[in-house]
């Protein structure tokens, strides 16, 4: 019974045509994409205006190192027990709950800094502070998305939604930089709590109907989400492909200064291949705004993931700035494609009572490419950075092969609700 109704509700959707700008033509999702803007912003000011105030306290790099991993721990730590908590409670007022208490660990670090008692010590109190509350909120801002618009348009509102941080890699640091510049340290932090502020009062804003709540979504803890991701080799292997992409696949992202010394590009061309590799993202995100989800995404991702390897192998085997240009931009064309989808794929198919543990778990993977860097590292130190990071991008594509052949659910993946609808 549950299917036929199932079915009869995918059946009414696909009735209605799809709005021309996917998900940005729910009012809901807008809104909190705009909330999201604002979100996101004040997260790269939280990532420059920390090392930037740490460096004006101490210049000593040690520190530098200190305060970002005393920011990254608490947010793959929490990730798992902040999904549980989505799972819980209203997904919209935990996100209120995070973003009013950033607001106001910005307001006190920019009294801080204002009153000349801002030190080392307490800019890494407020970074494990900030790290804490960014992974309360991860995990509601994914497992909300099917209350703001119809499944649907699922693929089109990741997109959108991944497409600011893309946007946001690209202007962000420039971003902050300015408004540093511009209003003055001891300003900076208090503009950047207006905006997490703001985005507080825009999520208050949304209109959602009330969560009905089943009785064993108030039972079971975290560990019912690893069961469920080891118990489902589809869940297994798409969230796998990302912890395997972060740990091995986006060493050239730490070791990209590295490169602008061996191509001579110097500071200039390092910057220019940040940007290739952003604009990238932003294009491959733009280009599968408009997929369906019934369309062959387990296929899709694995061939973006495969070419995503080739790419930036051979990007480490450029010899002149253009070429590592050109193959940094289609590298990140193909690491957006196959990441976007890894989620729309998790959306579509994970269950509502577990949204939040499993996402929770989906929203570790993109806070290890630090933890990868280390590695990476040490290898380019024996190996030399070239072949080091060169076999780390080819393992992500032997990784997607593996998954190919190894997992069928992942070459079905795609066009099931077609399926149903026609069994029913």
């Amino acid at each position: 019974m549950a299917a036929v109704e199932r079915a009869s509700e995918v059946g009414e959707q696909q009735e209605r045509p799809l709005p021309r700008l996917g998900a940005l033509g729910y009012p809901n999702y807008r809104m909190f994409w705009i909330a999201n803007v604002c979100r996101v912003f004040g997260l790269q000011f939280r990532f420059i205006g920390a090392g930037w105030l740490t460096h004006l306290l101490d210049p000593s790099p040690v520190w530098l190192g200190v305060v970002g991993v005393a920011a990254a721990i608490p947010t793959i730590v929490l990730s798992i027990p902040a999904g549980v908590i989505a799972d819980r409670f209203d997904n919209r007022k935990v996100m209120v709950v995070s973003q009013a208490l950033t607001a106001v660990s910005m307001f006190a670090m920019a009294a801080l800094v204002w009153g000349g008692l801002a030190t080392v010590w307490w800019v890494l109190v407020w970074s494990v502070l900030t790290g804490a509350l960014m992974a309360l909120a991860n995990p509601a801002q994914n497992a909300i998305l099917p209350r703001l618009i119809e499944m649907r348009a699922i693929a089109s509102a990741v997109a959108y939604t991944s497409a600011i941080w893309n946007v946001m890699r690209i202007v962000g640091p420039a971003g902050a930089g300015l408004l540093i510049a511009v209003v003055g340290p001891k300003w900076a932090f208090g503009v950047t709590g207006i905006a997490f502020a703001l985005s507080t009062l825009l999520l208050m804003s949304i209109q959602l109907a009330p969560l009905q709540r089943r009785a064993k979504q108030a039972s079971g803890g975290m560990l019912d989400g690893f069961r469920y991701i080891m118990g489902e080799p589809m869940f297994f292997a798409t969230i796998g492909l990302s912890f395997f992409t972060s740990l091995f696949g986006t060493s050239y992202i730490v070791l990209l200064p590295e490169f602008s010394t061996i191509l001579n590009a110097g500071a200039q061309g390092f910057g220019y291949m940040e940007a290739a590799a952003g604009v990238g993202s932003l294009l491959g995100t733009i280009a599968i705004v408009r997929l369906g989800r019934d369309r062959a995404l387990g296929p899709t991702m694995l061939a973006g993931a495969a070419a995503f390897g080739v790419l930036i192998a051979a990007f480490t085997a450029s010899n002149t700035l253009l070429v590592a240009l050109v193959f940094l931009f289609l590298g990140g064309i193909a690491s957006s494609i196959y990441l976007n989808i890894g989620m729309t794929a998790l959306q579509i198919e994970v269950p509502d009572d577990l949204r939040g543990r499993v996402m929770g778990i989906w929203s570790m993977t993109y806070f290890l490419s630090a933890v990868g860097g280390l590695p990476a590292g040490v290898a380019a130190v024996w190996l030399g950075t070239p072949l080091a990071v060169g076999l780390s991008a080819l393992s992500v594509t032997a990784f997607a092969i593996a998954l190919w052949l190894a997992v069928p659910s992942l070459r079905r993946l795609g066009g099931r609700q077609r399926e149903v609808v026609a069994e029913t």
